[in-house]
């Protein structure tokens, strides 16, 4: 039998967009870049986060053993995104990984 090599997580990547997710229900990314993650350990993530002027989505690859803007990951064993509540480095921010195949285009917010 050939060796089995762990296939590369394909995420949506769209680093940094402006959103209208209000933070509530059900969102999607709307990016409309997917990308192969570079690392077969990396998961899909994606980041809300509220400002003064609205409201972002950042969508990418991470390595889970490594800290994410001071955050580290949980949950990323999950194949759908649910957001949680993270004080990162730069504030507060919904955080949610995922490992199926684009997985980070779709949040879910709980209630």
């Amino acid at each position: 039998m050939p060796p089995l090599y762990p296939m590369s997580q394909l995420c949506m990547f769209c680093d940094l967009e402006l959103s209208s997710c209000s933070g509530t229900g059900t969102c999607m990314s709307n990016c409309s870049i997917t990308s192969i993650c570079d690392d077969s350990n990396e998961v899909c993530v994606s980041i809300w986060r509220k400002n003064e002027t609205g409201f972002s989505i950042e969508t990418l690859c991470h390595d889970p053993s490594k800290p994410l803007y001071g955050v580290m990951l949980e949950d990323y064993n999950s194949s759908t995104c649910v957001m949680k509540e993270k004080n990162t480095t730069s504030g507060m921010a919904h955080f949610c990984s995922c490992t199926d195949e684009e997985c980070n285009d779709k949040m879910l917010f709980s209630p």
